[in-house]
């Protein structure tokens, strides 16, 4: 009776010493004060490559490491040690290694990577050793200090550019400036971190760089405008150049107020033009000092005017016409939309779009669609600024270099302009990658949404075509998001699928789901594979738009 009871111990023993290594992840080895085996999990053969006869209790560890030894073991020495010549000196190392009190090191081997060896000697005598795999932790190690001189560079960089830069995160907030940006208001970077333009400009610039950044973040479009800055030695005009930096659900504006110091306005320039100057440049000199040379015969290129408003396609056109470029214009995104059709069938290539800042950002998306820049302007800087812009964005060349790159759809075909917009509504940054990586795997256009109220605005702004809604959102739920835009939905006519997803997909999660007016759902971890079926199901002619 007692046999079996011990026996049932024993048992018992090596079912939670298992568990434990399946849990770790990790090869755990246990001997006696004799230096025999007493336990070997299963996983220690993924790290010792030996026969397992040597791994089963009673196995003397003299015995273990000698067939270690002859399985090319002997190139991992304890605590990183030189490698000893023969074998019994290795194995002999090896024992003594075994015999302290504490002993961590960490090898690396050329198959395997990295691996963190734990070894224990209790009071009683016993031993244990732990073997674990920590390749991706060295990973992530090597990155985080690659990320950090990263940032060091990166900030040493703006630091000593000449002129200043300011970043704004998605919520408009200052997030990072240079020494030169602080000059120039007076005061240092922890005053100015984590305000908003307002406490730097009056109101109505401030409101105009923030509907300006807001396009920015929102349609990766770079901008220019031109303004006023209080100085000192009196008012400054600096042109000020935003863009688009980062990944998706972790977007960035980058903005630049170039060289104000050096900035004169003169008289031959319209209002609100840009002169450049420095010491080394004689007044007058035709010579610019920074900045591709500006081309003076646009004839021939042909630019797209979107608006709604007469007088701004008036003083458009006119201001276009007058540097020589061929220029009509539109009034909404669908004529928008005929228009670059046509013009991409026809093998006429557009240069540019302008397009009239209270239009809807559906205009500039859809110039972005077919592969054309887009200028987002206001009606108070088109008299002024609209020349200026167009010869910068056409100083580069034509958007589309050949005819031969448009490509004509027939049949059942499905052309580039109908290819989905994706709105997914997601809270966390892991994720946010995951989704985007998928989606651009998959060739689709996307927006992230990192809250419900945002995933509510943007449905209503962007109006995509599928909606892929985290049920667990900041704020209102997932569910709640959902709700909202099935009442808009009912009262505007549009038909949006809404697919959940959820980490956990339970029968009463999925009729929460379809409680709240979701379509269907996807289940975490993701995959293109789901997303892809999901498309299949409830987008109209996908296939004929899948990436080849």
């Amino acid at each position: 009776m007692t046999g079996e009871m011990a026996a049932r111990d024993a048992q018992l023993h090596t079912a939670a010493l298992d568990a434990a290594s399946e849990a770790l992840s990790a090869a755990i080895m246990i001997y006696d004060r004799n230096d025999e085996l007493i336990y070997a999990s299963r996983q220690l053969a993924g790290y010792v490559p030996v026969s397992s006869q040597f791994l089963s209790p009673g196995t003397r560890l003299r015995e273990f490491l000698g067939a270690a030894y002859d399985a090319g073991m002997h190139c991992c020495t304890p605590a990183g040690g030189t490698v000893i010549g023969s074998r019994d000196e290795w194995i002999a190392e090896s024992i003594a290694a075994h015999w302290r009190e504490r002993l961590d090191y960490q090898t690396r081997d050329s198959q395997r990577g990295w691996t963190k060896v734990s070894m224990r000697r209790l009071s009683s005598g016993h031993g244990l050793c732990v073997i674990t795999d920590i390749s991706e932790q060295k990973k992530r190690e090597e990155q985080w200090l690659a990320d950090v001189e990263r940032v060091q560079l990166t900030e040493e960089i703006l630091d000593n550019l000449p002129h200043p830069v300011f970043v704004q995160d998605r919520n408009l907030t200052i997030v990072a400036v240079n020494r030169a940006f602080c000059a120039l208001f007076g005061t240092g970077t922890d005053v100015l971190l984590g305000n908003s333009l307002s406490s730097l400009f009056d109101a109505v610039h401030a409101a105009n760089l923030g509907n300006t950044t807001r396009h920015v973040l929102e349609t990766g479009v770079p901008s220019m405008v031109s303004m006023t800055v209080p100085q000192p030695a009196g008012q400054v005009v600096v042109a000020v150049r935003s863009r688009r930096v980062g990944k998706p659900g972790r977007y960035f504006v980058v903005t630049s107020l170039d060289h104000p110091a050096d900035m004169t306005l003169t008289a031959e320039q319209p209002a609100g033009a840009i002169a450049f100057g420095s010491d080394q440049q004689a007044a007058g000199s035709d010579e610019p000092v920074d900045g591709p040379a500006i081309p003076f015969d646009l004839s021939g290129r042909r630019v797209l005017v979107v608006t709604a408003d007469g007088g701004f396609a008036e003083t458009g056109l006119k201001t276009l016409t007058d540097l020589g470029l061929d220029a009509c214009s539109v009034q909404d995104a669908g004529e928008e939309d005929a228009f670059l059709s046509v013009a991409k069938t026809a093998g006429v290539a557009i240069d540019l779009v302008v397009v009239d800042a209270e239009m809807d950002v559906r205009c500039l998306e859809l110039a972005r669609q077919y592969g054309v820049d887009a200028l987002p302007i206001d009606r108070f800087r088109i008299s002024g600024e609209l020349a200026e812009l167009a010869r910068e964005r056409l100083s580069h060349g034509p958007s589309v270099e050949e005819d031969d790159d448009w490509e004509i759809t027939t049949g059942d075909a499905v052309p580039m302009s109908s290819n989905p917009l994706v709105l997914v509504a997601e809270d966390n940054a892991i994720n946010q990658i995951v989704f985007a990586q998928i989606l651009e795997g998959l060739g689709f256009r996307f927006i992230i949404a990192s809250d419900g109220e945002e995933a509510v605005r943007l449905w209503q702004e962007r109006e995509p075509q599928i909606v892929l809604m985290d049920v667990t959102l900041p704020g209102i739920s997932g569910y709640d998001a959902c709700r909202r835009i099935r009442d808009l939905r009912r009262s505007s006519g549009r038909t949006t699928p809404v697919i959940g997803v959820l980490a956990h997909a339970f029968e009463r999660d999925r009729e929460d789901c379809l409680a709240a007016g979701m379509d269907d759902i996807l289940q975490k971890p993701l995959s293109s594979e789901a997303i892809e079926a999901v498309f299949q199901r409830f987008i109209p002619g996908y296939i004929a738009f899948s990436p080849a």
